[in-house]
């Protein structure tokens, strides 16, 4: 009877091991994993036999001949490779597994990992990749017998591994988003109120001007100053709306964790990526835009994104820098059927016959050293075919690359959350009494001066101060509230509000600059009337403070969003 070696890590197995064999369990040796069986094995100098108790009624129902072809039939039942080399590298011993895997591509590498164990009389570790398949090998120098190989297919493990980094960059950039969106906004918000402020003003001068008089040259200089200031603002307007678009394809990363699908639209998404990559782009390439879908795709937005964002950033990257004027990268989306397709174009040098296989491939990237880390592409699309979609890539050497992106299509309205009412208003707003309350006293300095020439504006600075205010009146039409505060945030006021001014409870607006925590968006979208992102302008607020007084505004988090035209500020 040959000495017999159990690989197996419980220890309880050892006695039914023997008992199934017919042997005293004396006669068996343990240990716990293959690898440490063949070492054992190769050190002893003579034959032993390889089993694991769940193998035993397959493998071992009647005894066989030898303990080498005991031995072969162990190592074959094995989904692991396992191979013996000599010192110059040639392979001595292999299961059927371990064979395939050293005679294919991988030939070369394996022995590169053996020699390296061989060298340094230590073990020695590689990762391989093969056909797209993620391969970890571990060489075990064995003195003078040689080096034993054992690969086993990462693939699954890899993908998990990814998956959890992907998952925690996410989430580490959407609180890094929420934050910095939400500090942005805040001062964002008091900048434009005072721009309209001091629009209104300036309006108020002019006409005051006009009613002058003499029409002499100091009046004529007034008016050109006037003019000139009022294009001042104008332009100073216009660049707080691009922060604003900015600022909140930003904050669509806070919500990266939600994983959440709803119906929308992958022009926006695409659109999204083209504002966050508008200064790279600027510099490196022209752009062409053809967004012609009009069906829209059960999707997260911000997953969505990162796709097209990775596309694009991928096509850009690959445009040589010195050269704008010929670069050109082309986004269009169109409806196929029952699908709806982006492609992201770009005239670069495509990609090579050596890389076109790999390109999916985890942590495969051809980009210089620090410009990738090769996951872009493998995240995207695995994000593509989680909505039962594909990428398609067509490219020749020399004249570019076309990434395709099909997803199925879906029915159903487009999701969106607007802070304004679908009510055109008039020119002429009822003078309603307002609450506002923020935590920062610039911003309600600006909202007296903003709303002040059209409503009675009183404000308190945070939560505690507003319920003092109520307690002695509590007779508003509107309460224009911060969502997040350090010392009461605006979801703990409004239950105090439901609980003791319940009439008050439907006449709030939230004004957020960010909802960045699972209960703040599930409050905005269950809980609240109407929500306005920092920052606004005054003829959103207007109307908005309109339609909640008067009762016309929307419930359940759904206001819709065309913008009203400029109503008089006095």
């Amino acid at each position: 009877m040959a000495r017999i070696l159990l690989v197996d890590n419980e220890a309880g197995d050892r006695r039914a091991a023997a008992r199934a064999l017919g042997v005293r369990e004396q006669e068996l040796e343990a240990v716990e994993s293959i690898a440490a069986a063949l070492v054992r094995a190769a050190e002893a100098g003579h034959g032993f036999v390889l089993v694991t108790p769940a193998q035993l009624e397959a493998s071992l129902g009647s005894r066989p001949s030898s303990s080498a072809d005991l031995l072969r039939e162990t190592f074959d039942v094995f989904e692991d490779g396992v191979c013996l080399l000599a010192r110059n590298g040639e392979l001595k011993v292999a299961n059927a597994i371990g064979e395939r895997l050293f005679e294919s591509a991988l030939k070369g590498e394996l022995q590169g990992v053996a020699s390296e164990a061989s060298r340094r009389g230590a073990t020695a570790d590689r990762c391989l990749t093969l056909e797209g398949r993620a391969f970890a090998a571990r060489a075990y120098p064995l003195s003078e017998r040689g080096v034993v190989l054992y690969i086993r297919d990462a693939t699954d493990e890899r993908e998990r591994e990814i998956g959890r980094l992907q998952s925690e960059k996410l989430a580490s950039i959407g609180m890094l988003a929420a934050g910095v969106a939400h500090e942005i906004n805040n001062p964002a918000a008091f900048v434009l109120a005072n721009i309209e402020a001091l629009t209104g003003h300036m309006r108020l001068i002019e006409d005051k001007l006009r009613d002058l008089p003499e029409a002499g040259p100091a009046r004529a200089a007034m008016s050109s100053l006037l003019f000139e200031a009022g294009a001042i603002l104008q332009e100073s307007k216009e660049g707080m709306a691009r922060i604003q678009r900015i600022v909140k394809d930003l904050g669509s990363f806070s919500h990266a964790d939600d994983d959440i699908n709803v119906p929308i639209s992958v022009n926006v998404a695409v659109e999204s990526a083209l504002t966050m990559l508008r200064n790279e782009l600027k510099y490196r390439a022209r752009v062409e835009q053809d967004l012609r879908a009009k069906r829209l795709v059960l999707a997260s937005a911000a997953r969505l994104g990162q796709v097209f964002l990775n596309l694009i950033s991928n096509a850009v990257q690959a445009l040589e820098e010195a050269d704008v004027k010929r670069n050109l990268v082309r986004v269009r989306s169109f409806d196929d059927g029952g699908h709806v397709v982006v492609e992201v174009s770009d005239n670069g040098p495509g990609i090579s016959a050596e890389a076109a296989p790999r390109i999916f491939e985890s942590f495969f990237t051809t980009k210089p050293r620090g410009m990738g880390t090769g996951l872009g592409l493998p995240i995207s699309l695995g994000i593509v075919r989680s909505l039962g979609g594909e990428i398609i890539v067509d490219s020749r050497p020399g004249e570019g690359a076309t990434f395709r992106v099909r997803i199925p299509a879906t029915e159903g309205a487009p999701a969106s959350r607007s802070a304004i009412s679908e009510i055109t208003p008039a020119r002429v707003f009822s003078r309603r009494r307002i609450l506002a309350i923020d935590d920062e006293a610039l911003l309600l300095k600006a909202y007296r001066r903003m709303l002040g020439e059209a409503h009675e504006v009183v404000t308190a600075l945070g939560g505690p101060e507003a319920i003092q205010l109520l307690e002695k009146d509590a007779r508003f039409d509107v309460v224009m509230c911060d969502l997040q505060m350090p010392e009461m945030s605006g979801m703990e006021l409004h239950a105090v509000v439901v609980k003791r001014y319940p009439a008050l409870a439907d006449r709030f607006v939230f004004v957020t600059g960010g909802a960045f925590s699972g209960d703040a968006r599930r409050f905005l979208e269950e809980s609240v009337p109407a929500v306005i992102g920092k920052p606004f302008n005054v003829d959103e607020m207007l109307t908005l403070v309109d339609s909640i007084a008067s009762g016309r505004g929307k419930r359940a988090g759904r206001p819709a969003s065309p913008r009203p035209p400029s109503p008089p500020l006095r």
